[in-house]
């Protein structure tokens, strides 16, 4: 009578020898969803920590069989269910090659084999402090904010009562991000540039005043296509971005950082004067890219990044980093008396609050107040 088959999502009997001293492997067969019969095993020190070591593996295969979650589902397995409910309309390609990027360099190494319910505060703890100290705060933050969500998505499963990433100290970083140019520091700068034999080499000058005078984010502006841009109304859509994707390279994502990111803004005579030449200095006319390489091919953002910090040393600019352009931006429309809504729809900010903090000058505020209050003191 022939052996009945084994069930799906069900292994067969399990077995345990030493292969060697101190060295032990448990081993079963698994039968899968697709109805195939794979070999599972696992190595310890011991005879019941091998056999221990495959129950987890186990319990962590039905976990991916099945599409529910355990209290011994692996974080690896729970990353992947992660990443799944993260793809779609709601969260962009870019953001997605972040999330995978991070668990492949930070999180899975360190945590990958431990369970749900292993995934202790103190086990976390000891994690984050390890990624702090070996990579920074800023990818310590990163791996918090996913292994957040991760344990997150175990409890409304019912695989964890609470998320013990709540309890976790906060992470303190120093903020190392643009400062804002003066009006005069901006004009002296575009003079450096305008000369710089090798920024006109590569086709960057144009790029530098694009976003000098918009305040876009590097990767719209590298984005930006001819059809995107009016030059009888003197305006400019900014509604895609340029990213990287881990597996695919680099790519134009037809949209924007956010939600609130996709605005057409009306763009100054001198930049109106730079795109009308640029459209009749066209080499190639079927070429939509306002801004491509020398090669006419999508412009990377980091190597953008990379010719200006090469560029600013070469020109004894400072650290004043493309972001820097934004910021100057932000503020001499907040000196101008714009609101933080105004200022946010302008930039393409979500939360106006974002802007007043990272963006808007506390020197122009003050400034304001103080000659409000200085009618108040006149005899």
């Amino acid at each position: 009578m022939a052996r009945p088959r084994t069930p799906l999502s069900s292994h067969g009997a399990i077995s345990a020898v030493e292969v060697e001293p101190g060295k032990w492997r448990a081993r079963t067969r698994y039968r899968y969803e697709d109805g195939s019969l794979r070999q599972v095993e696992r190595f310890s020190t011991s005879k019941s920590k091998a056999l221990r070591s495959l129950a987890t593996g186990i319990a962590a295969i039905d976990a991916s069989q099945s599409g529910t979650l355990t209290g011994a589902t692996t974080l690896e397995v729970l990353s992947q269910r992660f990443i799944e409910s993260k793809s779609g309309e709601r969260t962009t390609a870019g953001t997605l090659s972040q999330y995978k990027r991070t668990l492949e360099r930070n999180v899975l190494p360190r945590v990958g084999k431990l369970t749900i319910s292993e995934a202790t505060p103190e086990r976390l703890q000891r994690v984050l402090d390890d990624v702090t100290k070996v990579s920074g705060p800023g990818a310590a933050k990163s791996c918090k904010s996913i292994l957040s969500g991760m344990l997150a998505l175990a409890v409304r499963n019912g695989a964890a009562r609470t998320n013990p990433v709540r309890e976790l100290e906060r992470i303190r970083q120093k903020r190392d991000g643009a400062e804002a140019l003066s009006l005069e520091q901006l004009h002296d700068l575009l003079e450096a540039v305008r000369r710089d034999a090798r920024l006109r080499e590569l086709d960057m000058v144009d790029v530098i005043e694009f976003m000098a005078a918009t305040g876009c984010r590097v990767g719209e502006a590298l984005a930006l296509r001819w059809k995107a841009v009016d030059l009888v109304e003197s305006t400019v859509t900014l509604n895609a971005t340029v990213v990287r994707i881990m597996g695919e390279g680099l790519l134009l994502q037809e949209h924007g950082k956010t939600e609130a990111s996709g605005r057409t803004i009306v763009i100054s005579s001198h930049l109106q004067s730079i795109l009308d030449l640029r459209m009749l200095e066209r080499v190639d006319g079927t070429n939509e890219l306002v801004f491509p390489t020398v090669t006419g091919k999508l412009r990377d953002p980091q190597n953008t990044d990379r010719d200006w910090r090469l560029a600013r040393r070469r020109l004894e600019l400072g650290e004043v980093k493309l972001h820097a352009f934004r910021k100057t931006i932000a503020t001499v429309l907040d000196t101008a008396g714009l609101s933080a809504r105004d200022i946010a729809e302008y930039l393409g900010h979500k939360n106006p609050s974002m802007t007043q903090d990272r963006y808007m000058s506390k020197t122009a505020g003050t400034a304001r107040a103080a000659a409000v209050l200085s009618g108040l003191t006149k005899v």
